[in-house]
């Protein structure tokens, strides 16, 4: 096996020179390394990635944390990050809560992308303090080495209300996740902008929890209160909306006729239930290599910012 010696005494150059031409230090000269690298290039030299790791205190690991993984849209993030980090030689290692802390902590990834309420702001900004990049999504933290990514909650709820308004649609409500989320919140901004824009009262507000049980429960509580409904429900997810769906029928409620629907997130179910759900589509697949290639940038290329957010899109189908 070629070593990094027999280059550099091919090169006619010291083991310490051969190195850093090897590892692209600036310290030696542009015709050096050029000369170097040809050297190696002819011997077939292929530097050891475990020491140069070890060196360097690189692990190639990449942290996953998210806060759960039930549910249909954290997969196909981790789908897409898993593909991004392959394709550069990159590990990932999926973790959530006082686990991913520890990973964090005992610096076991070089970077990571946190989907994780239960890892604070203050932890993260202890942590990226200290070297290892942090790309955040759900919220939004102020710190040296930590990036936010976000969908355009605001602009694509808004960009619907004021579809369903032109439709003819004037009583609408919101269904809402958690108080908590980021998305949530920008969701809901959305339908704020839009009906102050157009002069409507913001009146039907439902408290879920992203959840389809709690749509099935707010869509029972709605009709059999006997109160004022709202002509049209937009809720922060699919799966409340399906909930809510599942509800209606059966109750007898018809869905669009005396009650329009949509959800947000674009989940496989959204296009097999009864109606099929209006809803916005977001390729989180796409989105999770974006992030993935993103921080290998930071960690490889020394970037230091990203330009990482995804639009999305909405999908007219049968609710609405």
């Amino acid at each position: 096996m070629v070593t990094i010696k027999d280059v550099a005494k091919k090169a006619g150059v010291s083991i310490s020179t051969a190195s850093y031409a090897i590892n692209n230090d600036p310290r030696i000269s542009k015709e050096t390394k050029e000369r170097i690298l040809e050297v190696a290039k002819k011997l077939n030299y292929h530097p050891n990635a475990a020491a140069r790791n070890l060196k360097r205190k690189r692990t190639n690991n990449i942290g996953v944390f998210v806060d759960g993984f039930t549910g249909p849209v954290y997969p196909r993030i981790m789908e897409g990050i898993h593909a991004g980090s392959r394709r550069n030689n990159f590990n990932i290692i999926v973790s959530s809560g006082q686990s991913a802390k520890t990973l964090l902590l005992e610096r076991q990834v070089d970077g990571a992308v946190v989907i994780d309420r239960s890892l604070d702001d203050d932890t993260l900004i202890h942590i990226a303090k200290h070297g290892i990049p942090i790309i955040v999504l759900d919220r939004y933290i102020s710190g040296n080495n930590i990036f936010t990514s976000m969908i355009n909650n605001e602009e694509v709820s808004y960009e619907l209300i004021v579809s369903m308004i032109k439709k003819g649609y004037r009583k609408i409500g919101y269904v809402a996740g958690p108080v908590t989320s980021f998305d949530n919140l920008h969701r809901f901004k959305g339908v704020v902008k839009a009906l102050t824009e157009y002069n409507l009262p913001i009146t039907y507000y439902y408290k879920g929890d992203f959840t389809k049980a709690s749509g099935y429960r707010i869509g029972k509580e709605l009709i059999e209160s006997g109160g004022d409904i709202p002509e049209f429900l937009f809720c922060a997810n699919d799966e409340m909306a399906i909930g809510i769906l599942d509800s209606f029928r059966e109750l007898n409620v018809k869905v669009p006729e005396d009650i329009a629907i949509a959800g947000f997130d674009n989940i496989d179910l959204s296009m097999y239930c009864t109606p099929k759900l209006t809803t916005v589509a977001i390729d989180r697949v796409k989105w999770g290599e974006e992030l993935a290639q993103a921080l290998i940038d930071i960690l490889v290329n020394n970037a230091t910012s990203i330009n990482v957010n995804t639009k999305g899109e909405i999908i007219y189908r049968e609710s609405c």
